[in-house]
């Protein structure tokens, strides 16, 4: 079952909300991401002149850019050398990969933001800030990398904030070379790396959609910016707006380029709240323990020797999560207020509760190797060849029957996997729904055989108190 830092040493909830650390999720990536407007808040004194150290190092690359007379050239090349940079990991946040330790930023990427700085400034000068904004306007980028650019840039201020936080709760260290200097960190063994780990008040949501580019993806990458983008061009809820519009306007309009700017620094910055967590990316593994610790499930004498017996349970825990779902509250966890969340909450709650109840029965089952994080969300098995995957998915997913019908056979066929189960959370599509089960009726009996679906009704219920008002 996945662990918090506290719990992995037995640190009280009130000493880590008191010293300010996140307490990370050791095992599962938590999608979270270094907000460079959060640095002000920071009062940590590793953190003091993170702000500037940032500012500094963009300006660098601006300086070089504006020196440099043609692409190639001894300032475009240390300007093209600062933007490349091995991720940092161990800080278990951001998007899972499958590899670590690769360049975050690419040749071709690199050479694209160069470009984009040179073109705005023959308008004029280029304030730092907008590489904080390089998600919002430059295609290919999204907050995930310029949080790993960042992260590399603050790497010695987060090495020495572990340490301390790491000497202060008397953690079991091991000395860790970074450039010339020497860390002592503790490795955490799902990844076998070092644990970074980072004070909480500089957290922000990673967006989903990291493919998107209308107006719905820009706003989630930073709503700092979405009043000054609405008064430019008047967006309705649904017109839709591509990045390279904003990157026009930025290279063309040096109004809209001061006003976007001015914007973003003047906005209101606060913290995350992860108690709320209004994205659903923290809060499935307390809330997990909790429903499952409420409402037991025994699997008690139930043999496991074939892939029947792991279909089973594999059937039983998600009828379990459907009457969680459907009778116990638990789909409130999948909404903020009116509005649902996005799937990946889904997908997560999922998990944890999988994981519990295979925990409390003592269940040696393997989970999907990717924490839930890939195409296919959680994996049971036994031994090599005994394998039942569970995918999830909302019914508001326009990949809804795409799924069923590529990407689950396609994995399962890679996988030789025997048994799947195609679990279907409705927040309130009927249409899409119906178009699934009259799909899913056409299909031979022989992949009805293979793959099975579950229908779990997570539309928002209407309490008894108010049904009788009705």
């Amino acid at each position: 079952m996945p662990k918090k830092f506290s719990e992995q040493f037995n640190i009280k909830t009130e000493e880590i909300d008191k010293v300010g650390v996140f307490d990370v999720i050791i095992d599962v990536d938590t999608r979270v991401f270094i907000d460079p407007a959060l640095l002000q808040l920071c009062n940590e004194p590793e953190f003091i002149d993170a702000k500037e150290k940032i500012e500094k190092y963009f300006s660098s690359i601006i300086s070089l850019i504006k020196a440099s007379d043609m692409e190639g050239d001894i300032y475009w090349n240390k300007a093209d050398k600062l933007l490349k940079f091995k991720e940092l990991t161990g800080t278990c946040c951001g998007y899972s990969q499958n590899g670590t330790g690769g360049n975050a930023i690419g040749k071709v990427l690199r050479r694209t933001i160069l470009l984009t700085i040179k073109n705005l400034q023959i308008k004029g000068e280029v304030d730092p800030t907008l590489f904080e904004l390089l998600g919002v306007f430059q295609e290919g980028i999204g907050c995930d990398r310029v949080s790993d650019l960042i992260t590399f840039i603050l790497r010695d201020n987060i090495l020495e904030y572990t340490q301390r936080i790491i000497t202060m709760f008397g953690i079991p260290a091991t000395a860790f070379s970074c450039g010339e200097h020497t860390y002592n960190l503790w490795l955490n063994p799902s990844n076998k790396q070092p644990l970074l780990l980072l004070p909480k008040v500089l957290l922000s949501p990673l967006p989903i959609a990291i493919d998107f580019d209308d107006i719905d993806y820009i706003c989630s990458e930073n709503e700092r910016v979405r009043n000054i983008i609405n008064e430019y061009f008047d967006l309705g809820d649904k017109k839709k707006l591509q990045k390279k519009q904003i990157e026009e306007m930025l290279q063309f309009d040096l109004q809209f380029r001061n006003d976007f700017v001015s914007a973003y620094k003047s906005a209101p910055k606060n913290p995350y709240d992860f108690d709320n967590d209004k994205v659903g990316e923290y809060a499935w593994l307390e809330a997990s323990r909790e429903y499952t610790r409420n409402y037991p499930l025994n699997f008690s004498g139930l043999p496991i020797n074939t892939v029947e017996d792991v279909i089973t349970i594999a059937w039983e825990i998600c009828n379990k999560f459907k009457r969680l779902i459907e009778n116990n509250g638990l789909y409130k966890l999948l909404y903020d207020n009116q509005t649902p969340k996005h799937e990946a909450a889904a997908q997560l709650l999922f998990y944890g509760i999988a994981e519990c109840y295979c925990e409390a029965n003592n269940i040696d089952l393997t989970k999907e190797g990717n924490n839930g994080r890939g195409p296919v969300d959680f994996k049971f098995s036994r031994g090599f060849n005994d394998k039942v995957v569970v995918e999830t998915k909302l019914t508001s997913n326009s990949q809804l029957i795409h799924g069923l019908k590529t990407q689950l056979p396609i994995y399962m066929q890679q996988e030789n996997t025997k048994k799947a189960i195609y679990l279907i959370i409705d927040t309130g599509h009927d249409k899409k729904l119906k178009s699934f089960i009259e799909y899913y009726d056409t299909l031979s009996a022989d992949i009805k055989d293979k793959i099975s679906y579950i229908v779990v009704d997570a539309t928002r219920k209407i309490s008894a108190s108010v049904a009788k008002t009705v």
